[in-house]
């Protein structure tokens, strides 16, 4: 598997570049080079994880041609001539790149597991709440669930009350065990390609939700 991280080496002196009149901007470009990496990434089986948005972090494939991809990322990014943009590619999924600091030399190809986590009931609550209340909730999900995961899995929140969490197998039953702790449904997908990675675990979501199934987990995998 490989991590691929996107920087924006120059993120601080862009912004101070727009004048105080600027946050509309920033949102503006970083949303559309979110969006074009993604476009891109999704064509290679992969996909990227916002992160931070000044650095984004695509999960792609071990069969793929890396270094063409890296390439493509770089011409990509040249759309934008305003942003000092690094591509760095490592060996490894996101929580041992990003948090352990290892790339591993043979690159073998190792399956990636996606886990899906969606909170019950948050659009009826959005409706009977109002829609702030259930949002902070969302936010004290993530906090606590990140810093359960350090150094074993990288969380992402995606909007709504889509959180997904990418991990290894080796840490899988303890993502589950944690997360499940919570009001929530979540679904796992397993895969040596990211993208069937985190289409299982919409697909196994999707089948807890429908089916009524008292399992508060699902996993598939191929």
């Amino acid at each position: 598997m490989y991590t691929v991280v996107i920087r924006l080496v120059n993120y601080r002196e862009w912004i101070e570049s727009l004048g105080f009149d600027r946050e509309w901007v920033v949102q503006v470009v970083q949303s559309r080079i979110y969006s074009d990496i993604q476009s891109y990434v999704k064509d290679f089986n992969g996909f990227v994880l916002p992160l931070r948005y000044d650095v984004q972090v695509a999960i792609l494939p071990r069969s793929i041609p890396i270094n063409d991809v890296v390439k493509g990322l770089e011409g990509l990014l040249r759309k934008f001539p305003q942003i000092n943009a690094k591509v760095d590619s490592y060996c490894g999924l996101p929580h041992e790149v990003l948090i352990n600091g290892l790339n591993v030399s043979d690159c073998t190809s190792t399956e990636v597991c996606v886990a899906h986590i969606d909170l019950n009931n948050f659009t009826l609550r959005s409706v009977s709440e109002g829609y702030y209340r259930p949002y902070v909730e969302v936010l004290n999900i993530v906090t606590t669930l990140a810093r359960r995961f350090m150094g074993k899995a990288v969380l992402q929140y995606l909007g709504g009350d889509n959180l997904v969490v990418v991990t290894s197998l080796k840490y899988l039953d303890e993502v589950i065990k944690e997360s499940v702790d919570s009001d929530v449904k979540v679904g796992v997908g397993i895969s040596e390609i990211p993208r069937k990675a985190f289409e299982l675990a919409a697909k196994a979501l999707s089948i807890l939700r429908s089916e009524g199934r008292n399992s508060k987990y699902l996993i598939l995998r191929v």
